[in-house]
């Protein structure tokens, strides 16, 4: 629509779509809505479109939100200027944006209510998978240690196996839906990043061996830093994981070695790699690479280590050696841990 600039601010012409929404820059008969901004913020009479217009000013395109007898409704407005001989006109355009501002409330709506869902199911399945798991200890237990019942021994190993697994799926539901709702709970200590490593490592190491595969730690010393150590201990984890899963069969290296006022964490294969496009995709929930992908994910694993590190101020990324493979590079900042020590040494020389 146009509209004269200045005092008058008379319309000078504006289309069926514009009068639909005559509210926006009519005052019908005292009945001005409320207006809000993007953020919520009321917009004073001299803040609304229709004074800024006949300001001469240009401006958008902005967001909107009008309070109407008919409901609530939601306008993109944008204002250029324009001159016409003697006459300056104010060019303002409106576009209703109230339809798929309600599908994006809606859908927002759903996915707090599905994350809210997936806390629920989480925390309710870990109570019987725990009973579960202290039924499979109580019945090794039971087993004769001369080896009489190896069919028995056999399914009970085979059935802890899929509960550990089962256990795993529901605690990366579970952190997923923590993540996404801003609750990931840190609890920072002194910690020695090669201690968490060696301690991560022990049961990704048992599964190594039996798969065949080698699983060998360098580090030269201790690296200590200020960090949770369980979640730490849990990026270790999931990063063993996904070297024996998707290494095929190859030795798997994991090193540890202090940069500056960095913790560096390497974990490398020498499998098949992964191609330099989908080194981001990797770390989005849900994602798995296709090409490499043999057994059953969530594919939450990668995700899940990057929001871990990312909440200690840190950062991964994916390299490729010249000798094949993929090598995974965690960097955690240490420089609080040393302004911490720092800190206590001034008060004991104090």
């Amino acid at each position: 629509m146009l509209i004269e600039i200045g005092r008058n601010g008379r319309v000078v012409f504006a289309n069926a779509s514009a009068r639909e929404v005559a509210f926006a820059y009519e005052d019908l008969d005292g009945q001005t809505p409320q207006v809000t901004d993007a953020d919520g913020k009321t917009l004073a009479p001299h803040e609304r479109p229709r004074s800024r217009a006949l300001r001469g000013e240009a401006f958008g395109p902005s967001m909107t939100h009008w309070k109407t007898r008919d409901g609530d409704v939601a306008l993109v407005v944008r204002c250029d200027t324009v001159d016409e001989g003697e006459r300056r006109l104010a060019a303002l355009t409106f576009v209703d944006v109230t339809a798929f501002h309600r599908w994006t409330d809606d859908s927002r709506a759903a996915l707090a209510a599905r994350d809210e869902f997936l806390s629920i199911a989480a925390h309710e399945l870990r109570s019987p998978l725990n009973a579960l798991m202290l039924t499979i200890h109580r019945l090794k237990l039971r087993i004769p240690a001369d080896g009489s019942f190896p069919e028995f021994d056999r399914l009970v190993d085979m059935s802890q196996r899929q509960i550990d697994r089962l256990t795993s799926l529901v605690q990366n539901l579970l952190d997923v839906t923590r993540i996404r709702a801003r609750r990931l709970e840190l609890e920072f200590e002194s910690k020695d990043l090669l201690q968490i490593v060696r301690d991560a490592a022990e049961e990704a190491i048992e599964h190594a061996r039996a798969a065949g595969t080698p699983v060998r730690i360098e580090a030269r010393e201790p690296v200590f830093g200020l960090w949770d150590g369980a979640r730490i201990e849990q990026v270790v984890q999931n990063l063993l994981t996904n070297a024996l899963k998707y290494g095929g069969g190859s030795p798997i290296e994991v090193s540890v070695e202090r940069e500056g006022a960095t913790a560096k964490l390497t974990v490398r294969d020498q499998g098949p790699g992964i191609a330099a496009e989908d080194r981001d995709r990797v770390f989005e929930p849900f994602q798995r690479i296709a090409s490499t992908y043999k057994s059953q994910s969530l594919g939450l694993g990668l995700y899940i280590v990057r929001e871990i590190v990312q909440a200690h101020g840190g950062s991964i990324v994916i390299e490729a050696p010249d000798s094949g493979g993929a090598a995974f590079v965690v960097r955690l900042p240490v420089a609080q841990q040393q302004q911490q020590q720092s800190s206590e040494t001034s008060a004991e020389q104090a």
